[in-house]
Formats: C-alpha cells, sequence, structure tokens
C-alpha cells in the first residue's frame, strides 16, 4: 500500500472512530436487514505493460487513481452477532500522470462483482470479511498515440471493513479492498498484460 493510501486509511479511522463514540451505548441488537456502502476511495490503478499503451522511453504512467466505490449487501442466516451476507460490489478509479516525461497518460479501473461475507459485531456496528469475483475494465491512453488498451475480463476481490451506525439508519463505513486482476492476453493493439492486484482504500457512509 502506498504511502499516501495508509496515511488516508489511518485518518479516516481515526476520524470515524471520534464519530462512533455514542453509538456504543446503543443496546446491541443482533445482526440483519440489509445496508448500501457510497464511499470515495483511493487505490492503485494497472500500470505495467500490456495495460498501458506503448510509450516513449521515460513517459510516466499513473499508479494511483481517485473515485468511489460501493455496493448493496443483505444479511441473512441463524446466529445473532455472527452472520452472513451476499450481495455485489463496484469501484471505479482514475488516475492521470503529469504528462512532463512524455505525453499525458489517462488510466480508468472500473470492476464489479458479487461478493460474500462474513460480519461479526451487533445491529449499530460491525466488521466483516468478503470475497467475490466479477468483470474489470481497464482503459488506459495517451494523446497521439494510436494503441490504446482497453479491454476487460475476470477480477477476484478480497479484503475487509467495518461499519459503525452513528444514527439508527446512516452509519460511517470504511473498506479496504484487493482487487486481483487475472491476465490479459495480447492483441493487434496490446501486447500481453500480466496478472496484477491493485489496493483499493476507502471511507464514506452506509444507509439502511
Amino acid at each position: 500500500m502506498s504511502r499516501v493510501a495508509r496515511r488516508t486509511w489511518i485518518a479516516a479511522l481515526a476520524f470515524v472512530a471520534g464519530l462512533a463514540t455514542p453509538g456504543l451505548a446503543q443496546p446491541r441488537e443482533p445482526l440483519g436487514g440489509w445496508v448500501i456502502d457510497l464511499r470515495g476511495a483511493v487505490g492503485g490503478v494497472p500500470s505495467s505493460s500490456g495495460w498501458v499503451p506503448p510509450l516513449p522511453n521515460g513517459t510516466s504512467v499513473p499508479g494511483r487513481g481517485f473515485g468511489g466505490d460501493g455496493g448493496v449487501h443483505l444479511l441473512f442466516g441463524p446466529g445473532r452477532y455472527r452472520r452472513l451476507s451476499i450481495g455485489v460490489s463496484g469501484v471505479a478509479l482514475q488516475g492521470r500522470s503529469s504528462g512532463v516525461t512524455g505525453p499525458e497518460v489517462t488510466t480508468r479501473l472500473v470492476a464489479g462483482a458479487p461478493q460474500v461475507a462474513m460480519n461479526f459485531g451487533h445491529r449499530m456496528g460491525w466488521s466483516y470479511v468478503a470475497i467475490g469475483a466479477g468483470s474489470a475494465a481497464v482503459t488506459s491512453n495517451a494523446p497521439g498515440v494510436a494503441d490504446d488498451t482497453s479491454g476487460s475480463g475476470l477480477v477476484i476481490h478480497y479484503g475487509g471493513g467495518a461499519r459503525w451506525f452513528l444514527r439508527r439508519r446512516l452509519a460511517a463505513s470504511l473498506d479496504l479492498r484487493f482487487w486481483a486482476l487475472t491476465p490479459r492476453p495480447a492483441s493487434f493493439a496490446r501486447s500481453r498484460a500480466a496478472a496484477t492486484t491493485r489496493v483499493v482504500v476507502s471511507a464514506g457512509i452506509a444507509v439502511r
């Protein structure tokens, strides 16, 4: 994880921990129901050969992007303070190089995938670990460069996070997610893209 991502994650944790203190006094009701996450995100975007277009030597490429992520989840099954959930999660990031040492390169990562998670806690606050698989689209282009690297393929994601409800229906939401992009074969417009895993840190709200 980059230094910026680590600092963002630590600051978000400290901020939410301070806000969530009043919620600790709430009754410990069992987990259940549904939840929607809406968060701002920072994370890595693919930057190696095959994911970005052929560029002059020395050209800088973006390695980090900014955007958002979110999801919809339904908790179910037996148990009061430990329950499964099913849902779908997605992320959209865009990174852009400075263009100082060559053409300006713009890379976008958009991914979405069903997931299953195990949730631990109570209705006013819980943590979770999740895993899923779906599809990811990566596009990277630069002005004056004829070849681009648009394409999509399988992505596997895994990670975890937490939600602290500050009000009955509004929570602070944090998530740390690994998006593992599978290799992409070569085409007439691009070289083979090797497998890569991008880390995404996000913070925002959850509603139910």
